[in-house]
């Protein structure tokens, strides 16, 4: 339902721009998907991406715990196995580990979606994760936080030989927008651009730190979106 909103009620557009290579494979395989963070509507986006392509019954989020108190979301997020963590790894790292464990003998394709950075961009948050980025000697990102490297590694440690790819995916809105829940329900249109590209879990290396210096890596070449 919360996907016919996008589509239909509001009539926002999402264009999704990829390779024809990674193009035929959307939907055919187990995959990790990388959303950035820095809308209201971010979910909302993915899962038109997962819908497009078959996979939304069947898509997983690693999502903060606050999230599943909401009224209807939360619920619905909790009966479809929605993965949720405190964000603080030590009371979260036995959780998560298992509910990715289970994921391997799942019946269907399946995409698991996270948000490596953690929370909804802000300039503040932005301020405060840069000052972060020169303490550990890292080169600052101009419209990302700082990715938390330690769920994403955790992930590919669980799902590594089930999952067949990374989908990186960029989301922009056009012409400055700012969109919100309430303006979807609103019926409020918007212009989503969903930049994805395909990388092979292979390239993904298994050391953890690794792991985390590659995902590092990526979110430094995001800079060009």
């Amino acid at each position: 339902e919360m996907v016919m909103l996008l589509e239909w009620w509001s009539g926002t557009d999402c264009t999704l721009y990829t390779d024809p290579e990674s193009y035929h494979k959307y939907g055919k395989e187990n995959a990790i998907v990388i959303l950035n963070h820095n809308f209201e509507i971010d979910f909302l986006c993915g899962w038109n991406f997962c819908e497009r392509f078959g996979v939304l019954g069947s898509s997983k989020v690693l999502a903060k715990k606050e999230l599943s108190y909401m009224p209807i979301i939360g619920w619905m997020w909790y009966f479809l196995e929605i993965v949720f963590c405190k964000r603080k790894w030590e009371e979260d790292r036995k959780t998560v580990m298992q509910k990715l464990l289970n994921l391997r003998d799942y019946p269907e394709n399946f995409w698991f979606l996270i948000h490596c950075e953690g929370t909804r961009f802000t300039e503040q948050k932005h301020q405060i994760s840069m000052q972060v980025a020169e303490a550990k000697g890292l080169p600052k990102l101009k419209y990302h936080l700082l990715p938390r490297t330690k769920g994403f590694a955790v992930t590919v440690q669980c799902l590594r030989n089930v999952v067949s790819a990374v989908y990186d995916s960029t989301l922009n809105f056009r012409n400055h927008e700012n969109p919100t829940l309430l303006g979807v329900l609103n019926g409020k249109k918007y212009h989503a651009d969903l930049y994805v590209g395909r990388i092979p879990l292979d390239e993904v290396p298994e050391d953890e730190q690794e792991c985390s210096n590659w995902l590092h890596k990526l979110y430094q070449e995001k800079v060009g979106f």
